[in-house]
């Protein structure tokens, strides 16, 4: 079994060493889990930096209690095409007790040095700051890589004056549009650390900020204001959490998704453009393309990226749909 698994980890890299010579990203997935044959395990390249991630304890029993497994890891890691700085190690399995995942959350240094906290990479031919150290997430999502590099066309062909983000998160989608031509993006999301990491990001591309573009708020909630305002864009993007809470409501995909998206459509021009993405293995494709008005016409489908192979099933369904 030992073997197995180090020999699964070095295919994976096999496959993918045609990505160290892509010039716009420095950052991909090396090991995904299932799909390259070990459930509950990641590896992920930022740069310089290699972050794996355990979901079980008999992985993190495995491969980090044992020596020898261990130091066949970090040595075929550090085989691969890429001058490693660091290889960090993060405890994704389910923990107890605290909801402060910024703290519970924290990478331990397995190998070489730990990076600075907003450590810059390159993805889709922009910068961003990933944090590999704290939190659940780094604040890049290379899930969706190949969505922001078909959309590239769209945004340049369609010249889209105004987006709307929700959900925004640390802006990558709304950084990468406004460097391939769109002219304004308003970016909404109920973090106030996570809006100031997208200023930041912002500031990494001298992309000019202007405070009304970052909305700190519930986006549903922004939607009715948009509309009571008649405020309208080109082109939306609509990529909610597949559960979230604050004060005020509940979202979820299974629930509120369908209903959501009409409401949108009142905020869209004729003939704008939206993508909307769900991030769940229980919802199907089918299901996903059911929650739309019918009027809509789907332009583009999408799942995950070819450095994230499903075991069996995609759980990213993501498309971009005319709404006239």
């Amino acid at each position: 079994m030992s073997d197995k698994m180090i020999n699964a980890i070095k295919r994976a890299f096999e496959r993918r060493a045609y990505l160290f010579s892509n010039s716009v990203n420095d950052c991909f997935r090396l090991f995904n889990s299932a799909g390259d044959g070990i459930e509950g395990l990641t590896i992920d390249l930022y740069g310089a930096y290699i972050l794996i991630q355990y979901f079980s304890e008999y992985i993190h029993n495995k491969l980090f209690n044992t020596p020898g497994l261990r130091d066949s890891l970090i040595r075929s890691i550090l085989e691969l095409p890429s001058d490693i700085c660091g290889i960090l190690l993060k405890n994704r399995t389910e923990l107890k007790g605290s909801h402060d995942y910024n703290k519970i959350r924290k990478s331990l240094l397995l190998w070489g040095n730990i990076p600075q906290e907003n450590y810059k990479v390159k993805t889709n031919g922009i910068y961003a700051f990933a944090d590999l150290i704290n939190g659940q997430n780094t604040g890049i999502f290379l899930d969706m890589r190949r969505v922001r590099d078909k959309l590239k066309t769209v945004y340049k062909e369609k010249k889209i004056s105004t987006m709307l983000n929700l959900f925004s998160y640390t802006s990558i989608f709304s950084v990468h549009a406004l460097t391939c031509g769109v002219k304004n993006a308003v970016n909404v999301d109920l973090s106030k650390r996570v809006i100031k990491k997208a200023k930041n990001n912002y500031c990494l591309n001298n992309l000019n900020i202007n405070d009304r573009d970052f909305i700190y708020g519930d986006a549903m909630s922004r939607i009715k204001i948009f509309r009571k305002k008649n405020r309208k864009f080109d082109f939306i993007i609509f990529d909610p959490p597949t559960f979230s809470r604050n004060k005020k409501r509940t979202f979820s995909v299974k629930k509120d998704y369908a209903h959501t998206l009409p409401e949108i459509d009142k905020i869209l021009e004729p003939c704008g453009h939206i993508l909307t993405c769900i991030n769940s293995f229980s919802v199907s494709k089918e299901e996903y393309l059911s929650y739309h008005p019918s009027k809509w016409r789907l332009i583009m489908f999408e799942n995950e990226p070819e450095d994230f192979p499903p075991h069996k099933d995609h759980y990213l369904k993501a498309g971009l749909w005319k709404t006239g």
